[in-house]
């Protein structure tokens, strides 16, 4: 028994002995440089193209099976110019023989250096590698189910690969740009399916004013099988330079705990996320669903606060606000949503200094909507300052006259959604429970606003239609029951104005930005005020100061009672052209007078202009005075001059003083005419009695 398997061992060895044989004489004897013209001959043929081989080609069988080209190159695409598409430095393949003949393939190494890529995609959209697709046999193979042994099944364990000085350059010749991708370098080492190896890459890019150098490190798992992969600890670094990068010379870190996407499953798993980029942290993580067939993602964001003002400097953009004090500090928290139909965030929480927003925005299809809520924010703070702003004005109150329209975005947006607000203050006016409701399609935009307004209530409808080279404005605007002392204090920095006021405006304009659009205000106004009063402005005392100097008797005493005028009612309409307000039917009705006229406001300064007639009412407030009281029934022409936040109010002296002389003079002419008359009857008495007596 022992002499039959020893013989068995001999006979096994010599035919080891024999197979080493064989093929290292195949490795001596083979020169596979004899079948260059072959092999390129072979690639003519399949895709019509030139293979160069400069480089000596080797094989070796033993130990392992090693595979070397020197340097090659594959002629253009026709009409792509000269330049070789692909070159080649080198390449070099082991793999070990033995495991191969045991159904292991094992590369204890593989190597490229030198590869040159020129990319190219000519005017008419046409690319320089459409022609290598391999048409339909290609995509028919693609669709066919994997077959036992092959790559998804293979038993695969690599050494070592580098790819190194790799150089990629596209030219579009169809949007006229260029890309450069230089020292791409790869390394992986020690990895098999199922098994975490390290991955290195570097690579620089340019192109389109952008600079960058980017290098990434992460362990990999590939498990073929199953068609998994897995990427952990990655860690990519981009150092950016040139006028497209975003915020001048700056670096950018990119890191993950984990990806892990399986591609028989089509899903993927982000987690760990973060990205340092510009002062900015951004943490979050994604769920990817049916990767290749249709793409559905899910995750969150969490950006960490960060100044936005240092930001937008970093970019460049020089942001001026009425309140230097603002865009210094900001945050934000959402969930991201990706499908075919939309991609949106979702219960958004975003902070902006002292204000928080949240909420949900989705872009489906081509349209915009939004459903947000902000609890409290004082928008004028953001505005830009006024460049005609008075000295005295509040550092904190910005100019809506500075702002033109974005009227690129508003002939193409497509939008539906509603903003509130819990309080907001803008234009010097606070609003509670405030809702604007959009809705903006082919150029045109309908926001219809309503709140509460000090005590009352404000609805209104705005639209807007994009034309040339502006837009057209129409606002239809009512206030109910509103506070006017508390409106005035916050529009107007004062309360010259009390009562409950309701206010109806339409009012139509056109330009290309809010303060064009102020200065070509046309349209009317009606306004109504009850109960109220005229503060700073004590006409009682004013009417009778001006009858003592007209009698000149002694002025009398205002005393300590504050300057305020009572109504019971204050009404107007008025027709606006060019911003200013021009009224025919103002109307008061005050304790001691009615008053009625006309007059203008310009509502760009607020000056205004009024003629009005005061008619003298007998009360008890008339009987209070008894000189005054000589007037009941009598008109007194007012004048009323200034602004709407300072008005002056004072009786037409000149017109009371030639109504005095006007009366005198009719007096005296009616008591001449009276003696001349009473003479006239005396000589007809004396003539009479003398007839008789005859």
């Amino acid at each position: 028994m022992n002499r039959i398997l020893k013989i068995i061992g001999i006979v096994a060895g010599v035919v080891v002995l024999l197979f080493v044989a064989l093929i290292v004489a195949v490795g001596m004897l083979v020169d596979p440089n004899d079948y260059k013209g072959d092999i390129t001959a072979a690639v003519q043929s399949a895709t019509g193209r030139q293979l160069t081989l400069d480089g000596d080609l080797t094989l070796e069988l033993f130990p392992t099976i090693r595979i070397a080209v020197g340097s090659a190159a594959l002629s253009n695409a026709p009409g792509f110019g000269d330049e070789p598409m692909a070159r080649i430095g080198g390449a070099e393949l082991r793999v070990g023989l033995l495991p191969l003949l045991a159904g292991r393939v094992e590369l204890s190494e593989a190597r490229l250096t030198g590869l040159e890529l020129n990319l190219a995609r000519d005017a008419r959209g046409r690319n320089n590698w459409q022609d290598l697709s391999g048409g339909a046999a290609a995509t028919d193979a693609e669709a066919a189910p994997a077959a036992e042994g092959s790559a998804a099944n293979l038993d695969l364990g690599v050494g070592a690969i580098e790819i190194a000085d790799a150089r990629v350059v596209w030219n579009d010749a169809a949007t006229r740009s260029r890309w450069e991708l230089t020292s791409f370098g790869l390394e992986a080492e020690d990895f098999g399916p199922g098994k975490q190896f390290p991955l290195r890459m570097k690579f620089a890019l340019s192109g389109a004013d952008v600079a960058v150098q980017v290098s990434a490190s992460m362990q990999a798992t590939l498990a073929l099988a199953s068609n998994e992969y897995r990427l952990e600890a990655l860690e990519v670094t981009v150092d950016g330079s040139g006028e497209g990068w975003p915020g001048g010379p700056s670096q950018a870190v990119l890191k993950f705990d984990s990806l892990v996407a399986n591609l028989g499953a089509e899903t993927l798993e982000l987690g760990g996320l973060t990205l340092d980029f510009l002062g900015i942290t951004m943490a979050g993580s994604l769920s990817g669903q049916k990767l290749l067939s249709n793409l559905s993602l899910t995750g969150a964001v969490d950006i960490r606060e960060f100044a936005p003002r240092t930001v937008l400097e970093r970019f460049g953009v020089a942001i001026e606000t009425a309140d230097g004090d603002v865009l210094k500090r900001a945050s934000a928290k959402a969930n991201l949503l990706y499908n075919s139909s939309q991609v949106g965030l979702r219960d958004m929480q975003f902070a902006l200094d002292d204000s928080a927003l949240t909420g949900r925005v989705a872009l489906e299809g081509e349209r915009l909507t939004y459903d947000l809520n902000v609890d409290d924010i004082n928008i004028d703070r953001y505005l830009p300052p006024s460049e005609e702003a008075a000295a005295d004005a509040p550092a904190d109150e910005g100019s809506l006259d500075e702002i033109d329209l974005p009227l690129d975005v508003l002939r193409t947006l497509d939008a539906r959604g509603q903003l509130k607000f819990g309080k907001a203050k803008f234009s010097g006016l606070t609003l509670t429970n405030a809702a604007f409701t959009l809705a903006a399609a082919n150029g045109g935009v309908r926001l219809t606003p309503s709140a509460q307004l000090y005590g009352g209530k404000v609805a209104g409808d705005v639209r807007l239609q994009v034309q040339a080279d502006g837009a057209r404005m129409t606002v239809e605007q009512n206030l109910d029951d509103v506070n006017l002392a508390a409106l005035g204090q916050d529009l107007l920095g004062s309360q010259d104005i009390t009562g409950t006021g309701d206010v109806r405006l339409n009012l139509v304009t056109a330009g290309s930005n809010l303060g064009q659009m102020r200065r070509d205000l046309d349209g009317d106004v009606a306004f109504s005020v009850t109960n109220g009063s005229l503060e700073g402005i004590d006409l009682w005392y004013e009417l009778r100061r001006a009858r003592a100097r007209l009698d000149k008797a002694p002025v009398p005493e205002r005393g300590d009672a504050p300057r305020r005028t009572t109504f019971s009612s204050l009404s107007a309409t008025g027709v606006v052209q060019d911003a200013l307000l021009t009224n025919r039917d103002l109307k008061g009705r005050l304790d001691f007078m009615s008053i009625d006229g006309s007059g203008t406001v310009n509502l760009l300064d607020d000056a205004i202009d009024f003629d009005l007639t005061a008619t003298f009412v007998d009360g008890p407030v008339l009987q209070s005075d008894p000189e005054m009281v000589k007037l009941a029934g009598a008109a007194v022409p007012l004048r009323v001059t200034g602004t709407v936040d300072a008005p002056s109010v004072l009786p037409d002296f000149g017109a009371i003083v030639r109504a005095r002389v006007t009366q005198e003079v009719n007096e005296a002419v009616e008591e001449k005419t009276e003696e001349k008359r009473e003479e006239v009857r005396e000589r007809l008495r004396d003539r009479l009695r003398g007839a008789f007596e005859r």
